[in-house]
């Protein structure tokens, strides 16, 4: 054989050598912290109108009005309003800009709109400082069309803008509304809304202000549901209070919330939970299967939050959204009668203290990333729940979501980092596909019942890093899985232990490694831990007393009792290290 031809085959024999060892590198290696989603690589680009804040009102001719009856404006300017109509209205009709300055102005109309602008470029309603407002309308209209309905109602763009107070009462529908863009730029708002309190059909972007709203329908919402540019909620900053029959904030497509301080209460409360009969049903039958939406943020596109405090008291889901949530910073307070935050595509939380202290499911998404934050939950079915469970709990539940299982990455759990806490009846965390752990500090207090397991998954559990502690009942428990690069142990044990108990982890010098007390009965836990190390012998700690000695020889570890669910793959059982559960 030529030499030239020897060498030849060595690099091919070299070329396939690297080709296997690389192959089986990435069967074997963890994703990649990088491929974790974030928030910023959600689709939130919102194209604001800021026509208005061109309009040098300087060069307009002022006019001083003194209110005593319905009046109509049809020249361009700007109008300093004051006095009083009894029974009539505003209407603004002209091809150009109009600034209104309501300055101690009240109007009631019986039989319409309190202003009505029927044309006009831009219309600008200015609230004095000082000055307190009163709008209100009729329970009945007569002489505008069948749409012209609101006690403030624009066909054009309308603005608020000002230092002083506005109080605004709907008696037939809705309290402000806009067919265009609707725009607060600052001022103080007080609606009591037999429908809607606040309507933009195009957008609602509020840079800031001041807002009490109670309303029988939804407290703000954007419409437009044939441009994909439009429909949208932008909220910057300001103070938000919303007591409403239904959505608290609702946008047709996409919601953006910069910041601001939001207590949002929807329908009855949480107190009406989604396992009720009654729940979500106002005036329909249960068989006509007409519901009623009571979430507290609901977006059909994008929802994003970077930043803000909020306070929900929802009978139905607190945040909500048919596309993407992402959550970057905030502080969140959440009770509710269905679900803590769902989404039916992805929900990424970067960053944030996410308190929900009732829920029928904490969090749920399709695809669900964490990659930072501090995250407690309290859920009466599953706390962490990816595309939906395997039982029936939810089959023909009045708050049942949707879910996109057809999404080219799976149906995913991702956690790169975060102190998380699961309290769940159900499965405390459910993935109906695989989760990857990569980091961050986990305990879930799961079910007590042996038909939930505190872990439960449909492909792989896979732990690269951080901490886990994972308690529940023992009929269905299930370890992670061995395609893990972090080493973790299944714990079985012959009676339960609850709140008050403690098991730690002992290393063979005798430190506490970690451990694990739970506000609930369980009889199995799961545990991992950075610290464990393969040909180690440890000590498991009960109460104080030592009661198990083992040595981890694999990736999974069993020790004590497993039950027949208690695999970490589904399908084969790994060798229990011992033939006894631990003793008390």
């Amino acid at each position: 054989m030529k030499k030239g031809k020897i060498w030849l085959i060595i690099a091919l024999v070299s070329l396939v050598g690297i080709g296997i060892m690389g192959f089986l590198w990435n069967r074997t290696k963890p994703k990649e912290k990088s491929l974790a989603n974030k928030t910023d690589s959600i689709d939130i680009h919102i194209n604001t109108d800021d026509d208005d804040e061109k309009i040098d009102w300087s060069t307009y001719p002022t006019y001083e009005v003194t209110l005593t009856d319905s009046i109509k404006i049809t020249d361009e300017g700007v109008y300093h309003l004051t006095g009083t109509i009894l029974d009539g209205y505003i209407t603004v009709d002209t091809s150009s800009n109009v600034k209104l300055i309501l300055d101690n102005v009240s109007i009631t109309n019986s039989k319409g709109p309190a202003i009505y602008v029927a044309n006009a470029s831009d219309t600008v309603i200015e609230l004095k400082e000082g000055s307190t407002n009163y709008l209100e309308d009729g329970s009945s209209y007569s002489g505008f069309e069948e749409d012209e309905i609101g006690t403030i109602y624009s066909h054009d763009d309308l603005t608020f803008m000002g230092t002083g107070t506005l109080k605004v009462k709907s008696n037939r529908e809705d309290a402000i509304v806009s067919k265009d863009d609707l725009k607060f730029i600052s001022g103080t708002y007080e609606i009591d809304s037999e429908d809607d309190g606040i309507r933009g059909k195009d957008s609602v972007y509020i840079q800031d202000g001041n807002f009490t709203i109670t309303s029988l329908g939804d407290g703000m919402k954007s419409t437009n549901d044939t441009d994909s540019e439009k429909g949208y909620i932008y909220i910057e900053n300001g103070t938000f209070q919303i007591q409403s029959s239904l959505d608290g904030i609702s946008s047709e497509t996409k919601m953006l919330i910069e910041n601001g301080k939001f207590q949002i209460t929807t329908g009855e409360g949480s107190d009406v939970e989604s396992t009720q009969e009654n729940w979500g049903f106002r005036g329909n039958s249960i068989s006509s299967g007409n519901t009623d939406s009571m979430k507290g943020l609901k977006a059909n596109d994008n929802l994003v939050i970077r930043e803000g405090n909020f306070s929900f008291n929802t009978e139905d889901d607190a945040i909500h959204c048919n596309n993407y949530i992402g959550i970057q910073n905030g502080n969140f307070k959440i009770s509710s009668g269905d679900d803590g935050i769902h989404a039916d595509k992805e929900l990424i939380i970067d960053n944030g203290t996410i308190d929900i202290t009732k829920s029928y499911e904490g969090i749920e998404a399709t695809k669900i990333t964490i990659n930072g934050g501090t995250i407690s939950l309290l859920a009466s079915d599953d706390g962490v729940n990816v595309a939906g469970g395997n039982d029936s709990s939810a089959l023909g539940r009045p708050g049942a979501n949707n879910f996109h299982t057809d999404m080219d990455n799976g149906q995913v759990l991702t956690i790169t980092g975060g102190d998380i806490y699961v309290n769940a009846s159900g499965d405390g965390i459910d993935v109906n596909g695989s989760a990857y752990i990569y980091g961050g500090n986990i305990q879930v207090d799961g079910p007590t019942n042996s038909g939930n397991g505190a872990l439960d998954y449909d492909g792989v559990f896979d732990i690269y890093g951080g901490t886990i502690l994972a308690g529940g009942a023992l009929g269905m428990n299930q370890g992670a899985s061995d395609s893990s690069t972090q080493y973790h142990i299944l714990i079985g044990f012959n009676q339960s232990y609850g709140e008050g108990d403690t098991i730690a982890i002992l290393d063979s010098s005798g430190k506490e490694i970690v451990k694990y007390q739970s506000s609930k009965n369980y009889n199995s836990l799961v545990i991992s831990h950075p610290d464990f190390a393969k040909n180690k012998t440890y000590t498991l700690q009960i109460n104080g007393e030592n009661d198990t000695t083992f040595t981890i020889s694999s990736i999974s570890t069993n020790i004590g009792t497993q039950a027949a669910g208690g695999f970490g793959d589904r399908g084969m059982q790994r060798p229990m290290d011992n033939g006894r559960g631990p003793r008390r």
